[in-house]
């Protein structure tokens, strides 16, 4: 998008050869023999076949059928903290595939040419920064997720908010013109789930705006803002369908359903550290969702296929991880212990992350890369995000198990500390979805926190613990600005904010505090108490 002069709206595609054939095979340009419900040719290739119920694009709704029986799944009703408030405000809210509706129609949802540049940045730039670029095609296929706004202008308005912020970080457009997508997204998920007759309000609607407005909130949020507002009320949603479920397929599992499995995960398990009253939030976690998630991908692993290599957005990390991540966050709310049940819940915690190194090879951190010359055959950045994660993960359970013993000075805390700045090293900020990596980002900053106030004064480290730290420093700082220039994501604004702070040695990080005007003996610091702040990360 060029910001002086704003692109002009391509030309209309050309007229079709069929006009009453099914969407699949006007795009495809071959003749259809329009059978109903499914043509020979949607149903030899084994796909949707679309039909158009009216040749008027401004009234048209498509109708999907698929070649091959999909097994139902239940309704339930959303409920929102800041959108809807009674689980009766919906009817029809059940997880199904998006209707991909035809390219070639107009989207209601976009009649300016504002509208237009908007809807290409968010297609073909920055719909990209949010799934790994390891995922397979079908994931980065943006179509799978837009075309549930085809019909319904306030869904397309959520999906263009995100992009339409990214762009005004860009420097492309006004920031007001974000704004005002995100106003017209929220005025229509308002109106159709107070009105409960109508039928705006469908599966993939609902669920698609959720997404992209909490995306949106992530994109824009402050550092002490909340951003699981959404993400909570599609928790809820999730967890009511799971109830009647009684196992996941992850064949039978759409494009969409599972992108959005992975979205809600990945937000809980990395947000929640910030948040102040998580039992709010916990309340709206999807477990039994995400307990059956595991299981499917855990079973297909098992059995050979592949479709647990590479996730939309979890890349290679194991979904199993972020769930101990989640309990983790928890439980580091819970403390002090006394050696009760929290305890033994940490400890349950311990001994799962303990087995997933033992069951997962990519958990392996015993290879060198800064060694790898040849940047073709460097480990890819999912594959050390992935390490990254399990080693700020050991980080976190330590300090939860034992808040006194383990603090950021500690011998064991070094050496994770030093396999981190490895890994740290090799990892290309610049790449897209980059933002992935902040919470690991922001468990290594607490372990990198000086500990002493000389320690922030010196301009040279006289100890090698000392020249690890601020190296460590130095890169976090170097790596959070390049994904910054990239994503342009809050998140990396939160935990840039969170470490300024913590690397200031406030008070709430010395051992004991109380002892600061009673001695002259120099304080102690440690940056992982901020990771057992009742408040959360980033509040005093």
């Amino acid at each position: 998008m060029d910001p002086g002069k704003p692109r002009k709206p391509g030309r209309p595609p050309p007229r079709l050869r069929t006009k009453t054939g099914c969407f699949k095979c006007r795009e495809r340009r071959k003749k259809c023999d329009e059978r109903r419900p499914v043509c020979s040719a949607c149903k030899r290739l084994d796909i949707d076949c679309v039909y158009r119920k009216s040749l008027t694009p401004s009234s048209a709704s498509p109708q999907v059928h698929r070649s091959s029986p999909t097994p139902p799944t239940p309704p339930s009703s959303p409920s929102s903290d800041s959108v809807v408030t009674t689980r009766s405000a919906v009817t029809e809210i059940a997880i199904a595939s998006p209707r991909f509706t035809s390219l070639w129609s107009r989207p209601e949802g976009i009649s300016t040419e504002r509208d237009w540049n908007i809807f290409h940045y968010c297609s073909t730039k920055f719909y990209q920064l949010l799934t790994t670029p390891e995922a397979t095609a079908e994931f980065r296929n943006v179509s799978a997720v837009l075309s549930a706004g085809f019909d319904v202008p306030w869904v397309m308005h959520a999906a263009l908010a995100p992009a339409a912020l990214h762009a005004s970080h860009a420097a492309l457009i006004p920031k007001a013109d974000a704004m005002a997508y995100t106003q017209s997204a929220l005025q229509g998920l308002r109106q159709a789930v107070q009105n409960t007759k109508s039928q705006a309000a469908s599966n993939e609607s609902f669920l698609v705006a959720s997404l992209f407005l909490g995306v949106f909130e992530d994109f824009y949020s402050s550092p002490s803002s909340q951003s699981l507002t959404h993400y909570g009320a599609i928790g809820r949603v999730l967890e009511e369908q799971a109830a009647d479920i009684p196992r996941f397929e992850i064949d039978q599992l759409s494009i969409f359903h599972r992108t959005l499995l992975d979205s809600v995960l990945y937000h809980f398990s990395t947000r929640l550290i910030f948040e102040q009253d998580i039992d709010v939030i916990c309340r709206s976690f999807p477990s039994q969702t995400v307990a059956k998630y595991i299981e499917a991908l855990d079973a297909d692993r098992k059995e050979g296929r592949q479709h647990a290599s590479i996730l939309p957005v979890l890349g290679k990390t194991p979904p199993a991880l972020f769930l101990q991540i989640y309990q983790i966050t928890w439980l580091s709310r819970q403390l002090p212990f006394h050696h009760g049940h929290n305890y033994t819940l940490a400890l349950q915690c311990l001994t799962e992350v303990d087995h997933l190194q033992e069951t997962c090879a990519i958990f392996d951190t015993k290879d060198t890369f800064g060694s790898q010359p040849n940047h073709s055959t460097r480990t890819s950045d999912s594959a050390v995000a992935a390490k990254l994660y399990f080693l700020a993960t050991r980080i976190f359970i330590m300090k939860v198990l034992d808040p006194e013993g383990v603090c950021s000075g500690s011998s064991q805390i070094q050496a994770l500390l030093a396999e981190g700045l490895e890994l740290l090293t090799v990892y290309d900020g610049s790449a897209p979805c980059g933002q992935f990596i902040c919470w690991p980002i922001l468990i290594l900053g607490c372990a990198a926190c000086p500990v002493t106030t000389s320690e922030t004064q010196n301009s040279l480290s006289y100890t090698p613990e000392e020249a690890l730290r601020s190296e460590m420093r130095s890169l976090i700082q170097t790596q959070l600005l390049q994904i910054w220039k990239v994503s342009y994501s809050g998140h990396v604004r939160r935990i840039a904010g969170a470490l300024e702070r913590i690397w200031k040695l406030p008070r709430s990080l010395a051992k004991h505090p109380e002892e600061l005007l009673a001695t002259n003996h120099e304080a102690q610091f440690d940056g992982l108490n901020t990771l057992i702040s009742k408040n959360g990360v980033g509040h005093p």
